[in-house]
């Protein structure tokens, strides 16, 4: 077996006492790809002399949570391998360890903190203060979480029921390690026989002389729309009190002149948030203007506007957001905004694109252009399908039900297609469109007319990462079911919104749209799997029946043809928009259920459906509505989303906020019922501050403005040379499985639902921006714009 030795400095104790200090023996010990115990081999390994420790300034603790004063040990774990038994809780401060049964290793009873990144060649320091209920042994170290379980740092020290304080230091070598842990191990042999041992720890610290901690400022306990409200629209307000009882309250305006007051309504416990809130409603106030604040007791809130133009400018950098992520085109001004968004194209190879060797394809495809997915530099037609039709339908929801399609006109995005008589916002969605076009599997093929599944590199990347700097190789994957209806839903739309505007570019989308079509039907389950997620996200699938019903809705709004008629009528999804009410959905769309996409274009364009089929998907439009902005009434911070039947938010929470909000814009138009309108407003309410920790999710915009997003450019939190994220994106936000090692480190375990955020570039399960998260965010924004003050 390959031993690895580990080096560190001689451990310093500190008798909490007096000042007295004893060197203890040095940590230098030799593991082996088994979790051997360190000090049973330490004079195989010389020590080495890592010199003075490192100077410490401020607040540099790489742990989440070392003092446990709240209460809480999130996020330490336990660890206890049988027959080790024992629980753990935090006691008067501190976390307390009891060992009711010892075990064999010492690493059967242990407390454990992961996801520590750690760089090669910095200066560790290790600190806390220990104490036990009777004479025991505890070892402290720090190392790697599974194989070859190599340590960077060790100790074994000697406590008792007096307190003790410890340090030691090391110098990181043999690499980075960006998920080590700092673990205390009390089991087995260094636990004492006989009675239950109580080991305790506080003021824990593994300090990096470099390191910014994230501590996430207390917010404010009145939250809001920090940007600010419709006069004609309903007001409302948050406030985190533990009163049962109302409490006055103050609006008070730029000159913190009084405008207004009353009382609060009671509200109690909100499960998602976790808080216990009130409600403040002054809708009654309806005078323009800016920098008003309320104010209950001794708390204020931001400051935020009354008037009808809050969206006017947000929907234009919320588009703009896609031109930005465009791939295989330099980004340069003044389309850029400013100089430091501007980039070298990336991704220039793209345009010859060979399959993954397993596939056995024998031709190359151009596949240059589109958007970049996400943070990171993959392209898919799964999850852009829906980016793209959800740009393409506020086009024609604006054609056939809003004012006017000026405001997304030629030149209202300022883009290098501006000034070329064509929407602004239809060339920003043929830029994506264009990619789906190229992907499709050549004639004569196998395969002939489906679509490649994606298009990505061979491995993760890291960031920061400019795109023209990526190495990594690329390579098309195989083509999949639910790509090619894609492609076919999002061609069949293309070709009747450009028959007048191009219609060589129309007659090529229809084509294409009906050969993808034939594939599929000929394809039906080569569905991508969810193992494919090396280097890029998998998009998998278990069902491709919604995306059948989409492109067959498409394609007969565009051409009434019989055959996608029946399509249509003939699926068990015909007229449905997920909804709580209809088996459990929180969001009424998303790339993997895209059944509603469908119904939305039937009760949406004028086309050969009949007013009976109208009718219907109206229908089914108007009860999603009803049931999401029921769910509004029963969250403390007024959002379409809950958690009731889960207890948790999934990946991409805001999105599916969003995407509600889509619902209630298209029930309006057709009912003008303004209990649906108010709730779209609530929605944006919560998205730009109306939410526990009175963070606006969108770069830019409101008091606390999202500022860190996972992105490979916008990258300045890690490094200065990269720019921080123009305004308008959209964080996905709270995510109760809190997937990535960021998150967890920030102390999320645990969480409320609503709670599951960090503000993190790092943080890429909470804090990741995306296509499909942006194209319904400009929609809402834009629908705001035109109708929120009606």
């Amino acid at each position: 077996m390959t031993r690895r030795a580990i080096h560190a400095r001689p451990f310093l104790q500190r008798s909490s006492l007096g000042l007295a200090t004893i060197l203890l023996a040095a940590c230098s010990a030799t593991v082996t790809n088994t979790p051997k115990e360190a000090p049973d081999a330490a004079s195989e390994a010389p020590a080495v002399d890592d010199g003075e420790p490192p100077v410490i300034e401020g607040d540099r603790n790489l742990l989440a949570n070392g003092q446990f004063d709240d209460g809480s040990r999130d996020p330490w774990m336990v660890s206890l391998m049988p027959p080790a038994r024992g629980t753990a809780a935090v006691k008067d401060g501190a976390l307390c360890l009891q060992i009711d049964e010892r075990g064999y290793n010492s690493y059967d009873a242990q407390l454990r903190h992961r996801h520590l990144p750690l760089i090669e060649g910095r200066k560790y320091r290790v600190s806390f203060t220990a104490r036990a209920n009777r004479k025991t042994q505890l070892r402290p170290k720090v190392g790697m979480v599974g194989p070859p379980y190599t340590e960077y740092w060790a100790a074994q020290v000697e406590i008792g029921p007096e307190p003790k304080t410890f340090s030691g230091h090391f110098l990181m070598r043999g690499g980075d390690d960006k998920t080590a842990e700092l673990t205390f191990h009390a089991g087995g042999p260094l636990a004492t026989e006989g009675e239950p041992t109580e080991v305790c720890i506080d003021e824990v610290a593994l300090d990096d002389p470099k390191h910014k901690p994230y501590r996430r400022a207390k917010a404010p306990r009145i939250r809001l729309n920090q940007v600010g409200y419709f006069p004609g629209r309903s007001k409302l307000a948050s406030v985190e009190h533990a009163s049962t009882s109302p409490l006055g309250w103050q609006l008070l305006d730029a000159d913190k002149q009084v405008v207004g007051e009353g009382t609060t309504s009671v509200f109690g416990d909100d499960l998602a948030s976790g808080d216990h809130l009130h409600w403040i409603d002054f809708s009654s106030f309806k005078t323009p203007g800016e920098g008003y604040r309320l104010r209950v007791g001794e708390e204020t809130s931001d400051a935020f506007a009354v008037g009808d133009k809050l969206y006017a400018q947000m929907k234009v950098d919320a588009l703009r957001y896609f031109y930005h992520n465009r791939s295989g085109l330099k980004i340069v001004m003044p389309f850029a905004g400013d100089k430091k968004w501007a980039r070298p194209a990336g991704h220039l190879a793209d345009k010859s694109m060979r399959c993954l060797d397993e596939l056995k394809c024998n031709y190359t495809l151009d596949v240059s252009g589109g958007w970049y997915d996400a943070g990171d530099h993959g392209k898919y037609v799964v999850n852009g399908g829906i980016s793209v039709w959800t740009l393409l339908n506020l086009h024609e929801r604006t054609q056939h039900l809003g004012r006017s399609l000026d405001s997304l006109g030629d030149r209202s995005l300022n883009i290098p297609e501006s000034g070329n008589g064509v929407s602004d916002l239809l060339d920003e969605a043929r830029w994506g469109l264009e990619l789906f076009l190229r992907m499709q599997v050549p004639q004569g093929k196998p395969f002939a007319g489906m679509a490649h599944h994606k298009v990505h590199g061979d491995k993760w990347t890291g960031l920061p990462l400019m795109a023209h700097e990526d190495k990594t190789p690329r390579h098309l994957h195989a083509p999949s079911t639910t790509a090619t209806l894609n492609l076919a839903a999002n061609a069949a739309q293309a070709a009747r919104i450009w028959r007048e505007i191009d219609p060589a570019f129309a007659s090529r989308c229809l084509t294409a749209a009906k050969r993808a079509w034939q594939a599929a039907k000929e394809n039906p389950d080569k569905l991508p799997p969810s193992t494919d997620n090396v280097g890029g996200g998998p998009y998998d699938d278990k069902s491709a029946a919604d995306e059948f019903y989409w492109a067959a809705a498409e394609l007969y709004v565009t051409t009434g043809d019989e055959v996608y008629r029946e399509a249509v009528l003939g699926s068990k999804l015909a007229f449905t928009v997920p909804s709580p009410a209809s088996g459990g959905a929180q969001s009424a769309m998303t790339w993997q259920d895209t059944r509603a996409l469908g119904t939305i274009s039937l009760a949406v364009v004028p086309s050969g459906v009949s007013g009976e089929e109208r009718k219907r998907a109206r229908d089914a439009i108007g009860k999603a509505a009803d049931v999401y902005a029921a769910i509004i009434e029963k969250e403390g911070y007024r959002l379409p989303l809950s958690a009731a039947a889960t207890k948790k938010y999934p990946w991409g929470s805001n999105s599916l906020v969003l995407n509600n909000m889509i619902i209630f814009g298209l029930s309006y138009d057709f009912s003008r019922n303004k209990k649906h309108l108010e709730a779209m407003a609530a929605g944006m309410d919560y998205l730009l501050g109306r939410n526990p920790m009175a963070q606006s999710y969108v770069t830019g915009y409101g008091t606390r403005p999202l500022r860190n997003p996972h992105h490979r450019f916008w990258a300045q939190q890690l490094d200065q040379k990269y720019p921080e994220a123009p305004p308008g994106a959209v964080s996905g936000g709270p995510n109760s499985d809190i997937q990535d090692p960021r998150a967890k480190a920030s102390g999320l375990g645990g969480c409320a639902p609503q709670q599951c955020f960090v503000d993190h570039i790092e943080a890429w399960s909470v804090n990741e921006v995306t296509i499909n998260w942006n194209a319904p965010f400009a929609w809402v924004a834009a629908y705001l714009d035109e109708r929120g003050n009606d």
